[in-house]
Parts: C-alpha cells; sequence; structure tokens
C-alpha cells in the first residue's frame, strides 16, 4: 500500500474511533408541562422513569456505511463513520437486504470476528463476510471506508446467503455483477485479510487499547535463525503488546506466509497465533516492521516467533526472545 494511502487509512479510521465514546442521553418525557393539569390525585399519577441512554456504536472493517440494523429499541442504517445507535444489553442484528447477518451483543465497536464470536481471521464465515463487504464497496477503495448502496440492498431482497457454503462465490456471483460497485467480481481470500489486518491492528495498537509498558518482558530480544527462504532479522519487545522486527530479510516466497508467535517454539500448535499481516508476496531486505499482539494475547503467550507458511506448517526461521 502506498504511503500516502496508509496515510489517509489511519486518518479515517482514527476520526471513526475517536466517536466510539460518544453517547447521547435522551429526556425524560413523562414530565408535566408547564400549564399543564394537576388536578389527578397523587394516587393516579404514575412516577416517571429515567428513560435509557441511547449509546452509539460503530461497525469497522474500515467504516461500513450503508448497513441496515436493528435492536429492540433502535433501527435505522449506519452512516459513513459506521456508526450504529444501541442500548444497554441489546442484541443488534445487520443486513444488507434479505441477507441478514448474525446477530451479536451490541458494543461501541463491532467488526465481522464480534459477530462470529471468534478472534479468528481465517474462519470461513469471517473471510467470505469480509470479502462481500470490500466487494460492494462503491468506490472500490476499502481504504477510505466502505459504502454499501440502496441498489445492493435492493438486489439482495430475496437473496439467502450461507456464508460457511463451499459455493459461497456462486451463490453471490450474480448479486455482486449488479450491485453497481466498481469490484465486479469478489475479492480474493488473501487481499480481503490483508485490509482487515489493518483495521484490527489500529483498534489494538493505536486507539481501544492503552498499551501500557509494565511486563517483565519489555526489553527481551532476539535474533531470527535462518531456516529457509533467506529469513533473517532481529525481534524485540518495545511494550506490552507491540514487537518491533528490524534488520529483517525474507525473499518473499512461500503461500500464506504470516509471522507467529508460540511457547516453546511450537508454531503448529493449538495455542500457536498470527501476528501482522501477510509477508508472501513481498520481497524485505534489512527492513522495520512493528507488529501487534493480537486481542486476548499477551506476552505471557509466547517465548519466541518464527515466520511460518501456514499451508505446509513450514517454519522458515524462527527466533527466541530472551533478556
Amino acid at each position: 500500500m502506498k504511503l500516502e494511502t496508509q496515510m489517509s487509512y489511519k486518518l479515517l479510521l482514527s476520526s471513526t474511533l475517536i466517536l466510539l465514546l460518544t453517547a447521547c442521553g435522551s429526556g425524560d418525557n413523562n414530565t408535566l408541562s408547564p400549564g399543564a393539569s394537576t388536578d389527578n390525585s397523587p394516587d393516579d399519577i404514575t412516577p416517571s422513569s429515567p428513560e435509557e441512554t441511547v449509546y452509539t456504536g460503530v461497525f469497522l472493517d474500515s467504516a461500513v456505511q450503508g448497513l441496515h440494523y436493528t435492536t429492540a429499541t433502535q433501527s435505522g442504517t449506519t452512516n459513513e463513520q459506521g456508526e450504529f445507535d444501541f442500548q444497554t444489553d441489546e442484541t443488534i442484528t445487520f443486513s444488507i437486504g434479505g441477507i441478514t447477518l448474525p446477530p451479536t451483543p451490541a458494543k461501541l465497536y463491532l467488526t465481522p470476528l464480534s459477530l462470529y464470536q471468534t478472534d479468528d481471521i481465517n474462519q470461513l464465515e469471517v473471510v467470505n463476510l469480509i470479502r462481500l463487504l470490500q466487494t460492494l464497496d462503491l468506490d472500490g477503495d476499502a481504504s477510505n471506508g466502505i459504502e454499501i448502496t440502496e441498489q445492493a440492498h435492493q438486489l439482495a431482497t430475496n437473496l439467502n446467503i450461507d456464508f460457511s457454503g463451499d459455493d459461497f462465490d456462486q451463490q453471490v456471483a450474480d448479486f455482486i455483477n449488479q450491485a453497481g460497485s466498481a469490484h465486479q467480481t469478489l475479492l480474493a481470500n488473501d487481499e480481503a485479510i490483508a485490509h482487515f489486518q489493518l483495521t484490527l491492528n489500529d483498534i489494538n495498537n493505536k486507539e481501544l487499547n492503552s498499551c501500557t509498558s509494565t511486563h517483565e518482558k519489555i526489553g527481551y530480544s532476539g535474533f531470527f535463525n535462518t531456516i529457509s527462504h533467506n529469513v533473517s532479522g532481529k525481534a524485540t519487545i518495545i511494550d506490552d503488546c507491540t514487537i518491533e522486527i528490524s534488520q529483517f530479510s525474507y525473499d518473499g516466497g512461500g503461500p500464506l506466509v504470516y509471522f507467529y508467535g508460540a511457547t516453546d517454539h511450537e508454531y503448529a500448535g493449538d495455542n500457536a497465533f498470527r501476528l501482522g499481516n501477510l509477508l508472501t508476496g513481498t520481497i524485505f531486505n534489512d527492513a522495520t516492521i512493528s507488529i501487534t499482539l493480537p486481542q486476548g494475547k499477551s506476552l505471557d503467550d509466547l517465548t519466541g516467533l518464527s515466520v511460518w507458511c501456514v499451508d505446509f506448517n513450514a517454519n522458515f526461521g524462527q527466533m527466541e526472545f530472551t533478556p
């Protein structure tokens, strides 16, 4: 991604996330107005109760404009900041025409991960949803926000989609072709995931979490042992959620290659996890990269890193953090 595109993307996301803490209280509509009759006895008057506060949340894969939503008390369409209204302890359901997304507890921010109650960005339903959202974006540039048009809603009025189906691409092919967006075919998995990961990184690292510097591992570092594809470099723990990769080299080969974290170098184990963006296809030569721990993970969950090829469980190079 070009530098200017990254800057505009981060500015857009930052301005969107600032709005996450917005809440607007509504007034009490049950009080008597000046001059109203007071003939009723106290026993006849029902005491007024405070109305629930209405909060403003944001739906993000970039800010998604044009999603329809409903809760028990609220309904509407997300605006250009991806905003929706809700009250405490409500469930919210988003939709595009007849395509109803899984209901989820309403919060100040939601992502496709929230809808499927997962932290796995590679879960099939999540991947297919972000592919659809990004493909339906009116101008085809998800870095400046995603806009779902009313034309898309109308075309999808009678459409029912199985996001876990092996034939997902075929289910939405005609819909995408007629939706009026810049893309006429679905985006590839890797492209959609790479964009969504940028959003998650900014959420985790800069906006919603205050990344403290209290863990005993801060300052730990180590050098990658080269196994294949010319992997080399140094990893240093900067703070409680940030790791800097410096002097990094990698020839860009291999399918689905990422940084992976694990304890005791068990990168194929159930507790291993991915950090940062897709590395495949980019040649790195003495580069510096900042990666962020994903939601739900801490420095206690890793003792080292690998440049890991997911498809073949292949380790291209690994390091261990030491004081």
